[in-house]
């Protein structure tokens, strides 16, 4: 968070000394104008911008380990030799809990209302200027995006559960990418230096699984195991046998909704800095407890706007 906190206090530094330069031209005399048929006439407009994104807890459902999910906690602990491992970490953290001890967890000690944590928003994009104040846009954005669950595993033992349960992170990481298809609209007679606009339009959109790992951490926060749970072999883990990816993709292409809404603050005729609400309803590949649907996302970013002044009717 620390980084969108600095990039959050460089925009508002940028826009006020952009605002501070006009009002010291008018001062000493200098002419200042704004051609307003700029922001509208036909051409291109660019723009590079950042912020921060939300996923929808919908999705984040994928990453809690149920059975229902494709990448799911059984992988591990159904497995011999993965089990063997978890026991011998286990016992090096707890050692109230013996390697004899049989290790499970129960489904509703999983996390059932998960979060993605905050992630970082980039986006890129042009704009066409068909007639006054309307335009269409072509945007990429691009996310990547992490949730962090924890959960306590069971165990037997001859004194009973009654000490701490040994605890299980589950961290999973995937990357989004956003390529929206917008009808946009300027109110540029509103105000000549801030103006709102709008957009709405179509989403296509990539969801790639990047990780989604079992960690083990002991009362320092050291990382002591860390086991994955994506099967990539379809086959199960046996120490010494060579394994081969299977180059399956987890995840893949969806499609949506998607709207914008925020300020244009001109700085000059060709160049405005624009803070703005992201929002989409989109339909994603990774399927959260084995099924697609609908979830809304959202995020804020600042864009730099640049107008291709070449381009422009005159």
């Amino acid at each position: 968070m620390g980084r969108h906190v600095t990039t959050a206090v460089f925009m508002v530094s940028f826009i006020f000394l952009a605002a501070n330069s006009y009002a010291q031209r008018e001062k000493i005399g200098e002419a200042v104008t704004y051609y307003d048929t700029t922001w509208y006439d036909r051409g291109f407009d660019f723009h590079i911008g950042g912020g921060v994104f939300f996923g929808s807890k919908i999705n984040a459902l994928y990453y809690n380990g149920s059975k229902e999910n494709e990448c799911n906690l059984n992988y591990l602990l159904t497995n011999q030799y993965r089990m063997e491992e978890i026991k011998r970490a286990v016992v090096q953290i707890y050692p109230h809990v013996s390697q004899s001890d049989e290790l499970g967890y129960r489904e509703e000690d999983l996390n059932w209302n998960p979060r993605y944590n905050v992630s970082a928003l980039i986006s890129l994009g042009i704009r066409w200027k068909i007639r006054k104040n309307w335009g269409v846009s072509l945007s990429y954005a691009f996310s990547r995006m992490t949730v962090t669950n924890r959960l306590l595993l069971t165990y037997t033992s001859v004194s009973g559960n009654n000490v701490r349960a040994p605890e299980l992170t589950l961290f999973g990481k995937e990357d989004r990418s956003m390529i929206d298809l917008s009808l946009s609209y300027l109110f540029s007679q509103t105000h000549k230096i801030v103006k709102p606009f709008v957009e709405v339009g179509v989403q296509f959109n990539y969801q790639k699984l990047k990780s989604f790992d079992a960690i083990l951490l002991d009362d320092k926060k050291n990382e002591v195991l860390k086991l994955s749970l994506i099967d990539r072999y379809g086959a199960p883990y046996v120490p010494g046998v060579d394994q081969y990816d299977n180059g399956y993709i987890f995840g893949g292409p969806g499609v949506g909704f998607s709207f914008s809404a925020g300020l244009k603050f001109v700085v000059n005729k060709f160049v405005s800095i624009d803070p703005a609400f992201y929002g989409c309803y989109s339909y994603l590949n990774l399927k959260a407890l084995g099924d697609r649907q609908f979830s809304f996302n959202y995020g804020a970013m600042v864009r730099v706007v640049m107008n291709d002044f070449f381009f422009q009717n005159r």
